[in-house]
């Protein structure tokens, strides 16, 4: 239980949507690069769990409607009480692309590649894909939503999850300039597939994850912003599990 609340900290928490964001691509020709930090803690029985993660990724537009992207997370530190967890550096490098097929309309593929730190022995592949609609409803309200699909391919353990998603957004426009917004998701787990030892077993899964989030955007100028947001996190099927917080800054730089 203790490794899925780990991974469930940087899942579910610090990396709420696989994608860029809820929102339209960006403009033809047009790109952003954004440095991310996100700090997570999670009380355990006996101890308290604590981590730092760092990102740098940049989008670009190539294409009328279709955006691609690269991410690279690194991993500062993870402790559980006064142990060191892992190995800490560069995390599992993303490659994403969404394609806006009508105005309200994306949809998205991301691939983290396999990280040779990974603590918990051989990492996986990750996919993730799925639909996103999102809608200026007025002046005051833009609303972005998300649907996707996920899964691993065999790693250490030959366990193969299976699981799905779905994150909702609601920006709150105050200002040109300033911008406050909630966030909310859920990650459930549809199952795990176990091939090895000359036989295979499936779990059916269901242990479900919930989010919440509450942030602030604020733009300096066109080319220059600010990210910074507050949430939690907990699986709220499981018995022994706590309440995940977490705190995360951002800053943007348009080209």
């Amino acid at each position: 239980m203790f490794k899925k609340i780990i991974l469930a900290s940087a899942l579910a928490i610090s990396s709420s949507f696989a994608a860029w964001d809820l929102f339209p691509v960006l403009e033809n020709h047009k790109g952003q690069t954004r440095f991310t930090s996100y700090y997570t803690t999670y009380s355990g029985e006996t101890k308290q769990y604590h981590t730092l993660n760092l990102s740098l990724g940049s989008r670009y537009t190539i294409l009328p409607g279709l955006e691609l992207a690269l991410v690279v997370p690194y991993h500062v530190f993870s402790y559980y009480g006064s142990s060191h967890l892992g190995e800490d550096g560069t995390g599992k490098i993303r490659l994403l692309t969404r394609y806006q097929f009508t105005p309200t309309m994306n949809v998205f593929a991301d691939i983290y590649l396999p990280n040779s730190d990974y603590c918990f022995g051989k990492d996986p592949w990750h996919f993730n894909f799925g639909l996103q609609f999102s809608r200026k409803v007025n002046q005051l309200f833009n609303f972005g939503s998300q649907l996707a699909f996920d899964f691993d391919t065999e790693g250490d353990g030959d366990g193969i999850p299976i699981s799905t998603s779905a994150a909702l957004e609601l920006d709150f426009t105050v200002t040109e300039n300033f911008t406050p917004y909630i966030e909310t998701s859920g990650y459930l787990e549809l199952g795990e597939i176990f091939t090895g030892h000359g036989y295979q077993f499936s779990h059916g899964g269901g242990d479900l994850n919930l989010a919440s989030y509450i942030g602030v955007k604020y733009n300096f100028n066109e080319n220059i912003s600010i990210d910074a947001s507050t949430g939690i996190s907990k699986w709220v099927n499981v018995d022994d599990s706590h309440i995940a917080f977490g705190v995360g800054f951002a800053v943007l730089f348009n080209f």
